[in-house]
């Protein structure tokens, strides 16, 4: 039986994922790290009233959910936006919806349950990291204008404010904070995660 709520999580692919982190990082730690962020994201959302797809063509981020039991979805469509409107126009029919980057560490199932609330309230939540990107975005309005990318999120706020939609702008650090660069990583090791420290240990180099 379908729930109300959709949650759909890109993931670009697991052959050379988080490269702004290629200097402090192996391909292969940087690969395990992003498989650990979508566990973790699946994990906290996975007791709600959802139905969560993993969104990607990578042949490996499809094995690897399927040897999870993820539900993924391929859109056979290049690039992030042309994905995610292709997948939202193919599971549309849900009360309310979310899109969530994959690179959020800090979500935990208390602020899983939040955005849902949020979610399921409001026309449409958004918020910003700190390079203006949009780590996640949802509501109850159907919305299929996704300009990912540089600067997304005035982007998208443009967008919404032209269709005189309303929206509430999120600032906790849970929804704003990706793990995306060197300094990020650096935020990421002094305050690590609870999922984090149960994992295998992602050794980094002596410099870090």
């Amino acid at each position: 039986m379908k729930k109300s709520f959709l949650i759909g999580i890109p993931v670009r692919d697991f052959v050379n994922p988080m490269s702004r982190l290629s200097e402090v990082l192996s391909k292969d730690q940087r690969i395990e790290l992003s498989k650990g962020l979508l566990l973790n994201l699946i994990d906290v959302f996975q007791d709600s009233d959802s139905d969560i797809y993993v969104v990607s063509n990578d042949i490996k981020v499809k094995e690897f959910c399927h040897k999870k039991n993820i539900n993924v979805i391929e859109t056979g469509e290049k690039g992030l936006n042309n994905e995610i409107k292709s997948f939202i126009n193919q599971v549309n029919k849900y009360k309310s919806w979310t899109i969530v980057h994959s690179d959020l560490p800090y979500l935990t199932k208390h602020f899983a349950r939040t955005w849902i609330s949020l979610c399921t309230s409001k026309d449409i939540v958004i918020t910003a990291s700190k390079d203006n990107g949009t780590p996640i975005i949802g509501g109850t309005k159907f919305f299929n204008n996704f300009l990912y990318g540089e600067n997304s999120f005035n982007k998208h706020i443009d967008i919404l404010q032209e269709q005189n939609t309303p929206y509430e702008r999120i600032f906790h650090k849970e929804f704003c904070f990706e793990l995306d660069d060197e300094e990020d990583y650096m935020e990421f090791l002094r305050h690590k995660p609870r999922w984090y420290t149960k994992t295998e240990n992602i050794s980094s180099p002596d410099r870090i």
